[in-house]
């Protein structure tokens, strides 16, 4: 062997064994044949593809059962008011600022549907709580810095890890604001009928993912709130920046796990899969013709000049 291929080698050893090598975990990966059978804790209906009807939807629509107006004062014969947040990284402190100056004008909507991909997921969970969640809200867009949200990993590791960054000072920030007492709210919410989406990507499958946040709060697992942390870092986790998050899932007894990323790689915003023809929805729960949705586009309408580097 060359002897300056042996020096790297060496200098790449010692290097590594001063500031410790970030491997990439060991997977065991869900087989495709599996797909539909895998769920999170164990429990199904805990989420769905996002660019299909899910099957429950589907049989639900064409059989004769209704939901019942005093269990959901809600969902049925009123009218909905629908908010689906973008992504849009550090613009989503835009999304932020106009919630909670709409909650101070004084005419915000309860929303009966909330919906979030990326920078839009972390938003979401304080939304669809109300108003009383907004100073929240707003530290979470403007008291922290980017080192509140990623750790520059030195040279080494960038060759030997998954990521460019780590995301564990996000995960973190996570962890302290999406508490027990907010999951409970969550739960509260959603046993009325309101709903709380987030978009993940699900990266084996090249597919979108939506999760039921109310579901998995409700389910009483033991899991649940870690389960909620990790869907939304990974809907925040841009591929080759940020690490994949791997949520394991059961099928037939045994685990596997799931490599999911930032909802934005397959839509930037979502609020229902393209092949619901949502007007069946209405229909079939009674809704009256005024409803309302709102869309949050983090994101500039117009280009902007700005230099780019030529380098990775």
């Amino acid at each position: 062997m060359p002897l300056r291929i042996i020096l790297w080698l060496v200098a790449g050893a010692l290097g590594l064994s001063v500031t410790g090598c970030v491997l990439v975990p060991l997977r065991d990966p869900l087989p495709e044949t599996l797909a539909t059978s895998a769920h999170p804790l164990g429990i199904s209906n805990l989420r769905s593809w996002g660019d299909e009807a899910s099957p429950q939807l589907e049989a639900w629509l064409a059989a004769g059962t209704e939901i019942e107006a005093e269990k959901y004062p809600v969902l049925v014969e009123n009218p909905h008011t629908y908010l689906a947040i973008s992504g849009g990284g550090a613009n989503g402190a835009y999304g932020a600022g106009l919630l909670v100056g709409w909650s101070a004008r004084g005419d915000r909507p309860e929303f009966t549907a909330v919906t979030g991909i990326s920078t839009g997921a972390l938003a979401a969970p304080f939304v669809f709580l109300g108003e009383e969640y907004d100073e929240e809200l707003r530290q979470l867009y403007t008291t922290i810095s980017t080192g509140d949200i990623l750790r520059k990993r030195n040279f080494l590791n960038k060759y030997f890890s998954d990521s460019a960054m780590d995301s564990e000072p996000l995960a973190d920030l996570l962890e302290r604001y999406i508490d027990e007492p907010m999951m409970k709210a969550i739960a509260a919410e959603s046993k009325k009928g309101r709903v709380l989406y987030i978009g993940t990507t699900h990266l084996d499958a090249g597919r979108p993912v939506t999760w039921n946040i109310g579901r998995i709060a409700s389910s009483g697992h033991p899991g649940a709130l870690d389960l909620i942390r990790q869907v939304l870092l990974a809907s925040a986790s841009i591929p080759a920046i940020f690490p994949p998050v791997l949520i394991d899932v059961e099928a037939f007894g045994r685990s596997y796990d799931e490599m999911h990323v930032d909802g934005g790689v397959t839509t930037q915003v979502f609020f229902y899969p393209a092949a619901i023809k949502w007007s069946r929805v209405l229909e079939k729960l009674g809704v009256p013709g005024t409803s309302r949705m709102y869309l949050i586009r983090n994101a500039r309408l117009d280009s902007r000049w700005k230099q780019t580097k030529n380098k990775a």
